[in-house]
């Protein structure tokens, strides 16, 4: 019972996981087809991308690893692409994440599904930041994630490629990736996305499950002797 809770779990972070990919190459590929009209989403993006990066800055002032870390995600990390991936998380998170819960056999009423795809959001945008700026202090273990993320990104170039005139935008989207454009960002906010539903689910699990049975409440009988 408990392996099939765990891998329910796991499932359903899969699941949000790949929708969140998916529906991100689809921003990719709107970005690129309606650049002019969403010209003021993107520089929305960057702007609050930019803000995100000030923040933080502000906050490790004065600490030598944290200008380092400060300093790798203002130079290294497409913070633009990682704004514009939170409403493929958010829609993912809600539209995948609840009915695959409660299809999967989750036991959680419909209100906390609720509560865990809303969660799963802001997790998964604080473990990615994280990530992003802290993983100057672990750079063989991001190397591998990065090298990972291009073959995800590059595979799915591929299958873009493939499709031919099928999907509008498709070809565009591989040519600017040719010129060096890369979308390695979008996966690893993918691969946010399923380890924090997968966290937040268990922590659910976790604060939500029941006393063990056969722990007996105390309590008072008045008729007891001594009790008159």
């Amino acid at each position: 019972m408990a392996a099939g809770a765990w891998l329910r779990r796991l499932v359903v972070s899969i699941g949000i996981g790949g929708a969140a990919y998916a529906i991100m190459l689809g921003i990719m590929v709107l970005s690129i087809v309606y650049d002019r009209e969403l010209e003021p989403v993107v520089t929305f993006a960057f702007d609050t991308g930019r803000g995100i990066i000030g923040a933080i800055d502000s906050l490790v002032s004065g600490s030598h690893w944290g200008q380092v870390a400060a300093n790798h995600l203002r130079e290294r990390v497409n913070m633009t692409h990682v704004v514009l991936s939170i409403p493929a998380i958010i829609i993912a998170a809600i539209v995948i994440g609840i009915p695959f819960n409660y299809l999967l056999g989750g036991t959680r009423t419909a209100l906390q599904r609720i509560a865990i795809a809303l969660v799963s959001v802001p997790a998964t945008v604080g473990l990615a930041v994280g990530l992003f700026t802290f993983n100057a202090l672990v750079p063989e273990a991001y190397a591998v994630l990065l090298r990972f993320a291009d073959l995800v990104w590059h595979a799915s170039l591929n299958a873009l490629s493939s499709s031919g005139d099928w999907l509008p935008g498709a070809r565009k989207l591989t040519n600017a990736a040719r010129q060096g454009f890369s979308g390695h960002h979008y996966v690893i906010m993918a691969l946010c996305s399923m380890a924090a539903s997968f966290l937040v689910n268990a922590l659910f699990a976790f604060v939500s499950r029941p006393a063990p049975a056969g722990i007996a409440q105390p309590r008072c009988d008045s008729s007891a002797p001594g009790h008159g």
